[in-house]
C-alpha cells in the first residue's frame, strides 16, 4: 500500500523531521490535513508516469528536487508538484472511466495464469483519484507537503 499524507508546512520541519514523520505520524496528527492510500497494484499500473513528476527526496540532507516517486520509500511534493500531479490523475481517472469495472493489466509472459494478472476495482480507484486530484490542488497554495510513504 503507498500512503499520502497532505500535511500542513511548518517553520521546523528539518530533514529529521521528514525521516521520522512516517515513523511518528501519531505524534503529528494536529498538522495531517487528509489521508489517502493507493494500493499497490493501482501504482504499479500507473507506474511509469510517476516517475515525471518532480519532488524532493526527504531521504537526503536539504531534501533535493528531483524527478520521479521514490516506489519504495518516502517522497515529498509541494507547490512544484502540483500541476503535474493534477494533470497525471485526471488524465488516469479520464482514462479508466472508460474501462471495464475491473481492470486488468497482464503481466507478459507467454505463458501464464490469473496470478500473473494485476486487477483492481475501477470504481474504487476513480473514488481514490478523485480525492487525490483534490490533495493535490491544495498543495498549489504553498501551504502543505504531500507527503508518500512507499511499500
Amino acid at each position: 500500500m503507498h500512503e499520502f499524507f497532505l500535511i500542513k508546512k511548518t517553520e521546523t520541519q528539518d530533514d529529521d523531521f521528514f525521516n521520522n514523520f512516517y515513523r511518528n505520524r501519531d505524534n503529528h496528527k494536529d498538522i495531517i490535513v487528509d489521508y489517502i492510500t493507493i494500493e499497490i497494484k493501482v501504482f504499479d499500473y500507473i507506474f511509469d508516469s510517476l516517475t515525471w513528476i518532480p519532488c524532493m527526496n526527504p531521504a537526503l540532507p536539504g531534501k533535493p528536487m528531483e524527478v520521479g516517486i521514490n516506489h519504495i520509500g518516502i517522497t515529498l511534493f509541494d507547490e512544484n508538484s502540483a500541476s503535474s500531479l493534477i494533470s497525471i490523475f485526471t488524465a488516469w481517472r479520464d482514462l479508466f472511466k472508460n474501462g471495464p469495472s475491473v481492470i486488468k493489466r497482464l503481466i507478459y509472459f507467454h505463458d501464464y495464469t490469473d496470478e500473473d494478472l494485476l486487477t483492481f476495482d475501477r470504481d474504487d480507484t476513480l473514488e481514490n483519484f478523485e480525492k487525490f486530484i483534490d490533495l493535490s490542488k491544495q498543495l498549489s497554495d504553498g501551504k502543505y507537503y504531500l507527503y508518500h510513504c512507499g511499500i
